[in-house]
């Protein structure tokens, strides 16, 4: 599967995905898990992705916060009992909490959970990969990140650029915007 970018401030939360030929199947990008509040974005392998989705779906249905339904996955697919197959897969669950608070969590099948907070008047990004982080570093301090617009900017030339050294992204973007409830 393709790219996955996050930027997120106390305020809002954006999302962008390139869609590629592939999403013409039943290929699974990102899902909403909470409507206006929580979502959870996928790259890498497609069967860990279903699991996952369902996984994320019957847990908030259980009542679980955004980390524990993080922890959970996170264990699940690191179970000891599974084999390693080498098949590389990455998810981030992002939304807000009960008391409004912005957070987005990293899962993967080949490194410890990671959990991001952003506080007043901090940003925060993520994408799936050394290189594109790299450049959305330099998008967003070209096109900055205070205003959703601006985050957004950053994130499809992210997109446009990738497309040009990573096989398989392609131009085809999918947003997604979460905004803090006042």
């Amino acid at each position: 599967m393709g790219l996955v970018s996050i930027v997120a401030r106390e305020d809002f939360i954006s999302l962008v995905t390139d869609l590629g030929i592939q999403q013409m199947t039943d290929d699974i990008h990102f899902k909403e898990l909470i409507p206006d509040t929580a979502f959870i974005a996928f790259s890498g392998d497609e069967e860990y992705a279903v699991m996952a989705a369902d996984a994320a779906e019957t847990l908030i249905k259980q009542g679980f916060s955004l980390r524990e339904l993080a922890e959970s996955i996170q264990s699940s697919i690191n179970n000891p009992l599974l084999p390693a197959d080498g098949r590389p897969f990455e998810a981030v669950v992002a939304g807000y909490s009960q008391k409004g608070k912005a957070q987005y969590h990293i899962i993967s099948n080949i490194k410890p959970l990671e959990s991001y907070y952003p506080g007043t008047g901090e940003s925060l990004y993520y994408v799936n990969g050394y290189e594109p982080m790299l450049v959305l570093e330099r998008s967003l301090k070209m096109y900055g990140m205070g205003t959703v617009d601006q985050a957004q900017a950053a994130q499809i030339h992210l997109l446009q650029e990738a497309s040009k050294f990573i096989p398989n992204v392609y131009m085809n973007p999918s947003s997604y915007i979460l905004k803090r409830a006042n």
